[in-house]
């Protein structure tokens, strides 16, 4: 399908024509010439495409061209006229920060996207700041100590978003027929074509076939983006970005500690709450809390519109009871009854780390009472565990009582979980499981 997508690019209006499935990284390399951006390994993990959209860093091979209608990017080539620049560039030129410079364009536009936050972070927020760009050579030392002196040496930051200047491209003039403005509208387009939605492209863009698809662009709907609350539920838009939601102040603090430790910042402004869900996988980290806090799915259709436990979302190993012209409009996460909680993941490195086991768990105790105990594992098994009955063992009793119980307790854990072998040992994560367990009973004195 042909598209005419109007964006700007660079401070310059600019209109793509051609396949709205088409990676960034791709037309800005071999159709526009703007190799800055570079090329590793298309899989969003080292940041070395990463450019600037509406003033967010994110890696530009997990975007697809259809998404960015009305949007402003901004690319090395564009960055290096800057005041930022100049400040940056002086700074990691006095200590040595580069070598064969392959990494450097991208990690330059993740200071400013750090700095333009932040103007004045210490060792430990650039560190996580820059934490998704690799470099191979020079070491990151040197780096975090340029950023360090960009941001003493320079007021420049403490100034407007030098992104402001560009003016934003016109809304309204594509011609494309799969960029979907309002919920009603992309409701009706999946329910007569066979397209698939699109959000962030984390994950679907990853895909071989992914300039193959026709995605159905989700990124504009206001009744996708917004977070509010009623007199049960926390309401998520499925289209919010982790970084949204980590920075909103009605995310309670077990959703917004696993998004700060979902990848690193230019995936968590590029990638949503409803793609980790619709994906199915058991690794996804926002989709183990909200199974743990008991949250709920608002499913909508053309003609319809359904309330389903997100522990009835997942059938197996990538399927998902959504059936064809469905979307996830909303999380609906409880108010109440979830502060008391604990949450772990466990992976190779921080940033972009595939969980090789996650843990999540809420005990509501009042009154000396537990009223609710609710624990699951993700990245065990082909789906996120959540026992239940097991779980009911705790239910009514006092933390004297639960102790009381706690071996037959963890008993019944260590037989029900049988993990999969995957990028490590089933007896490893079963282990990790097992430790787990026992830490969050502990460290509420049961």
């Amino acid at each position: 399908m042909a598209a005419s997508i109007s964006f700007t690019l660079n401070g310059d209006k600019t209109i793509y024509s051609g396949n709205p499935s088409a990676r960034l990284l791709d037309v800005l390399r071999g159709e526009l010439g703007l190799t800055g951006t570079k090329c590793g390994c298309k899989e969003g993990e080292c940041g070395a495409c990463a450019v600037l959209i509406d003033g967010k860093l994110i890696n530009s091979c997990l975007v697809a061209l259809g998404s960015l209608e009305g949007s402003d990017v901004v690319t090395i080539e564009g960055y290096s006229k800057t005041e930022r620049f100049a400040a940056l560039d002086k700074a990691y030129a006095s200590v040595s920060a580069v070598q064969c410079g392959f990494c450097i364009p991208a990690m330059l536009l993740a200071s400013e996207n750090l700095l333009a936050a932040n103007p004045h972070p210490d060792d430990d927020e650039i560190r996580t700041g820059i934490s998704g760009n690799l470099c191979r050579c020079t070491g990151y030392n040197s780096i975090v100590k340029a950023i360090g002196i960009a941001s003493r040496d320079n007021k420049c930051w403490n100034e407007p978003d030098h992104t402001e200047k560009c003016s934003v491209a016109q809304h309204g003039t594509t011609k494309c027929s799969i960029v979907s403005k309002t919920l009603k509208e992309t409701l009706l387009q999946l329910d007569r074509s066979d397209i698939r939605p699109y959000a962030g492209g984390t994950d679907l863009m990853v895909s071989k076939n992914c300039e193959k698809d026709n995605y159905l662009f989700l990124g504009n709907i206001p009744e996708m983006r917004q977070i509010s609350v009623d007199e049960e539920f926390i309401r998520f838009g499925a289209a919010c970005t982790f970084s949204e939601t980590a920075a909103h102040p009605l995310t309670p603090a077990i959703l917004k500690e696993a998004c700060l430790q979902i990848a690193a910042p230019a995936i968590r402004n590029a990638g949503t709450l409803g793609g980790n869900i619709a994906n199915g996988s058991a690794k996804a980290d926002s989709a183990l809390v909200f199974m743990a806090t008991g949250s709920k799915l608002r499913i909508v259709s053309a003609g319809s519109e359904r309330i389903l436990p997100v522990k009835e979302f997942y059938l197996g190993a990538g399927k998902t009871a959504l059936s064809p012209g469905e979307l996830i409009a909303q999380i609906l996460m409880p108010r109440y009854g979830i502060d008391n909680y604990y949450y772990k993941k466990v992976g190779a490195r921080n940033a972009l780390a595939i969980s090789r086991t996650s843990f999540a768990a809420v005990l509501d105790i009042q009154d000396k009472i537990i009223k609710n105990c609710a624990v699951a594992f993700g990245a065990v098994t082909d789906v996120i565990i959540r026992f239940e009955d097991i779980d009911k063992m705790l239910i009514g009793k006092t933390i004297q009582e639960a102790k009381e119980i706690k071996d037959a307790y963890i008993a019944a854990y260590n037989e029900a979980i049988i993990p999969r072998r995957g990028r490590v040992g089933a007896q490893y994560r079963k282990d990790i499981c097992m430790n787990l367990l026992q830490d969050f009973l502990s460290s509420n004195g049961v």
